[in-house]
This record gives structure tokens, sequence and C-alpha cells, in this order.
């Protein structure tokens, strides 16, 4: 149902995209901003299952985020170098400071398993 509707939102934004662009707009922002979002949303849409996959091994919050960096570069390309360098910048303290949390609490040592006396 969720694929489905991603794909009749993005259908809209396309179409509505090509509409706007086939008169002689003064804002040419708006037709293109419609038509890379509605290609961004076919991209998502297209590949839904694989999301779906995904999402069991990747936090939510990297999801959300990484669609929402998605859409922001989709409208404002100029704005995703920053939005690049910010979320690269942010991935790699987030693994630096799990490895080091592994590092000051390290997993306790296994003792091997007690066999039961031999009987005699």
């Amino acid at each position: 149902m969720i694929r489905i509707l991603i794909g009749l939102t993005a259908t809209a934004f396309l179409s509505f995209g090509f509409w706007l662009s086939a008169f002689s707009v003064d804002e040419t922002i708006v037709p293109g901003l419609c038509v890379r979002v509605g290609a961004l949303l076919i991209v998502i849409c297209l590949n839904f299952h694989d999301l779906m996959v995904w999402r069991n091994k990747i936090p939510a919050v990297l999801v959300i985020g990484f669609l929402a960096c998605l859409i922001i570069i989709a409208t404002r390309p100029n704005i995703g170098r920053v939005f690049i360098t910010l979320v690269t910048i942010s991935i790699a303290l987030s693994g630096t400071l799990k490895w080091l949390s592994k590092i000051n609490n390290p997993p306790p040592k296994r003792t091997p398993p007690k066999r039961p006396p031999r009987p005699n």
C-alpha cells in the first residue's frame, strides 16, 4: 500500500512538473523541483522492497535521515555539498564513538562450562 502511495505521489509530482514546464512560467524553480522530487520518489518506489529488507538491518533514524538528505539534495543541489559533508562527519563520529565505547567496556570473558564428575 505504501509503495503504491509513493508511486502515485511520484507520478503526481512528475506530471505537475512537466505540466508547469510546458507553460512559459517565469519561475523555473517549481517545475524543476517537482521533476527532481518525482524522479527521486520513482526510484524509491522501484526499490521499496530492498529498502524494507534494509530496514531490519539499519536503524530507522539513519534511513529517515538519508531519505531527508536525498530530498533536500534534490530540491537544492547547492546545499547538497554541505549535507553530504555533515552526514559523512556524523557517520564517522558515530562509528568512532561506538568503537571507543567497545574499547572502554570490553565484553566479559566467557568461562568454559564445567564438566560433571565422571562416575567410577
